[in-house]
């Protein structure tokens, strides 16, 4: 079968951004902050949580812990702590400080699709998202309110 490589169509062909979308952004890790030191240090059994056990989380908590030294983020109704994960993100801190203290699912979905989160951020998962923060409740009732 011969041909050229990658395919055409193959995922391997460098893309460019649709119109909507951002081109990726990736940035260059400091030396022992690859992909797979992240793998190995979720791997170590060491604490990346900061909690005991898995709870249900309000989005008003989460918003809370929104700077680099104390980061949480919700993506796909689950709440982990990337506090010890931003220094291994490929496409860098600020871009993961985006969706700090918020719920950054669509974002997440909107950059890389492809990405498998829980397996990536299993050992930083403190609990689950309980619902919409008080100010989105109170919108969405003054919207109510207003048919």
């Amino acid at each position: 079968m011969g041909g050229t490589f990658p395919m055409p169509n193959s995922p391997q062909v460098l893309s460019v951004p649709g119109p909507n979308q951002r081109p990726r952004k990736k940035v260059a890790l400091k030396p022992g902050f690859s992909p797979l030191d992240w793998a190995r240090l979720s791997a170590s059994g060491k604490d990346l949580r900061g909690a005991t056990e898995l709870r249900l989380i309000t989005m008003d908590e989460v918003a809370l812990h929104n700077k680099r030294t104390d980061c949480w983020m919700v993506i796909a109704g689950k709440v982990y702590n990337v506090t010890h994960y931003l220094e291994y993100h490929p496409g860098g801190k600020g871009e993961l400080m985006r969706a700090a203290g918020k719920d950054g699912s669509a974002l997440f979905n909107e950059t890389h699709p492809w990405v498998n989160a829980e397996s990536i951020l299993r050992a930083c998962m403190i609990g689950f998202c309980s619902g919409p923060s008080r100010r989105q409740t109170e919108a969405v009732e003054s919207s109510d309110d207003s048919t």
